[in-house]
């Protein structure tokens, strides 16, 4: 028999804290049964939590919102925000209706900010955050720890520049505290109607650094660039699993006649491309591995050329700037011990070159 929110014997809290002592990235709450944690990247069961009715599970989820969160979510019937609870956590949420009630999925956010070598970057990365105008995008799939990277590149900046960050977030996940930079954190919906409303009036309050929690649209695309050729420093996310596909997926926000323009901007104030993944280790846990591309003058002409079908050569090639594959990032893992062949193959974005580099053949 299931227990109403004031009969069961945990608390949200008490759920988030066990969340967290499991290395949990995110709480799945689905009406008629206990809360699922995703840890190391895979949806597991955890004993002893309670099984929630509908209603129950209904009244312990609304009443973590505002009464302005409940209005949004009772107009729309879905609802994405964060919430803090006390000095546990920052909690990405997700609020939904489905078939059975109410669900829930709540992304844990760490209330400090990791630094770049915290999450072992390379050092590349740390170079970009040196750059004070131009484009950097980081990419890959859902829960691939974008938003994390960007945090620690953030922080960087934070930490060692006198300048005025910008960000707007759809919700806001790590929160800056003022190091030697300024920072303003806007949220869509809450503090603006748009990304694409937060930039025109971002171009007004006079940054040095712009965080653009995701490029969705071709409109947000626009300001971005526009952005970027005043002069100004501009970080965000694409859901792309590549650097080429990358300038793939921005040129097709546009119409044929729009993408001249486009790939020009886009050539021009590039700075780089940094593709993500988080692949399983042998000895338990996850680790990013990463595709980067720098718009060197090469990679610039290519662009311009529309010529997106070349960009993997040149990357492979272009080490001695500090470009790397995402295949030879994960066989370095491989290589290191860090996974095994199996996961390896199942990560590459070539299985049948990285099936020839794992039989003997060599990587340059």
């Amino acid at each position: 028999m299931s227990m109403s929110p004031r009969e069961l014997p945990v608390s949200m809290e008490e759920i988030l804290s066990l969340a967290l002592e499991c290395k949990a990235s995110d709480i799945h709450f689905k009406a008629n049964m206990s809360p699922v944690f995703r840890i190391d990247g895979k949806i597991r069961s955890v004993a002893g939590l309670p099984v929630f009715d509908p209603e129950g599970l209904r009244s312990m989820l609304i009443g973590l919102l505002s009464r302005r969160q409940q209005q949004i979510f009772e107009e729309n019937h879905e609802l994405d925000t964060a919430l803090l609870f006390k000095d546990k956590a920052r909690v990405r949420v997700n609020l939904h209706t489905d078939i059975d009630s109410v669900g829930a999925c709540m992304r844990i956010v760490p209330l400090e900010v990791p630094s770049v070598d915290q999450l072992g970057l390379p050092s590349v990365v740390e170079e970009f955050t040196h750059s004070h105008s131009g484009l950097i995008l980081v990419t890959g799939v859902t829960g691939a720890g974008k938003s994390t990277t960007l945090a620690a590149m953030i922080d960087a900046i934070n930490s060692r520049e006198p300048a005025h960050i910008y960000t707007m977030e759809d919700p806001i996940e790590f929160v800056f505290r003022p190091k030697k930079s300024i920072v303003t954190q806007r949220e869509v919906g809450y503090h603006t109607k748009s990304f694409a409303t937060a930039l025109r009036s971002a171009l007004r309050a006079d940054p040095n650094v712009l965080l653009i929690g995701e490029m969705r649209d071709n409109e947000t695309v626009q300001y971005a660039l526009k952005a970027a050729e005043t002069g100004l420093l501009v970080l965000s996310t694409l859901h792309t699993a590549s650097a080429p596909k990358t300038i793939q997926r921005i040129l097709g926000m546009f119409s044929p006649s729009e993408q001249d323009v486009v790939r020009m901007q886009l050539a021009y104030v590039l700075k780089a491309v940094v593709a993500q993944q988080l692949v399983p280790l042998l000895e338990g846990g996850r680790m990013a591995v990463h595709e980067i591309m720098v718009n060197t003058l090469t990679v610039q002409e290519a662009i311009l050329r529309g010529e997106i079908d070349v960009l993997y050569e040149y990357i492979k090639n272009g080490s001695f700037d500090g470009m790397q594959t995402m295949d030879h990032a994960i066989y370095n893992a491989y290589r290191e011990g860090f996974i095994d062949a199996e996961t390896a193959r199942s990560y590459s974005l070539n299985p049948g070159e990285m099936e020839r580099i794992l039989r003997g053949a060599t990587m340059v």
